[in-house]
């Protein structure tokens, strides 16, 4: 990749953009549906945007090529001391990278906030995503039907 990356905070101006990447993204591959995101307006993006930039609980951090988002990484919480994590990068970028920059900057923010665990959930028939969390210190929970539930404490 020669032109530069940047991975920062979504803020409420990138709603559109936001919402048009999950929608690619979520044609090139299994692992990500956008039909609960299908009735989400511009409007409706900007607004929980806000609030998660707004919160000490929450982050979602967008990775922008030329402009363009290529990919994002969101802090869900689940309670004052945990959060769920997921990551989805555009497929015309796998393999690059960005899926450990992601990590490092989630676990990096994580460590600086109110959060102790991350916690994901992961398809069996994604190794590829498996292992980069393992790398990272995370480990099997849970194990589902189609589904693992993978853990990493951040304090």
């Amino acid at each position: 990749m020669s032109q530069q990356l940047k991975l920062r905070e979504a803020v409420p101006k990138d709603a559109q953009s936001l919402l048009d990447f999950l929608k690619k993204a979520s044609q090139q591959s299994d692992f990500i549906s956008f039909d609960d995101m299908k009735d989400v307006t511009v409007q409706d993006e900007e607004i929980a945007l806000d609030a998660i930039f707004q919160s000490q609980y929450d982050e979602l951090i967008v990775a922008v090529l030329e402009d363009e988002i290529i990919g994002y990484c969101r802090l869900e919480n689940i309670d004052d001391q945990k959060a769920e994590f997921g990551v989805v990068v555009d497929k015309d970028f796998w393999n690059n990278g960005i899926a450990s920059f992601f990590l490092e900057e989630a676990i990096d923010w994580s460590s600086g906030s109110p959060l102790e665990k991350l916690i994901l959930e992961v398809y069996k028939n994604n190794p590829a995503a498996i292992h980069i969390y393992q790398k990272y210190g995370f480990t099997t929970e849970l194990t589902k039907d189609k589904t693992l539930v993978m853990s990493k404490m951040v304090k």
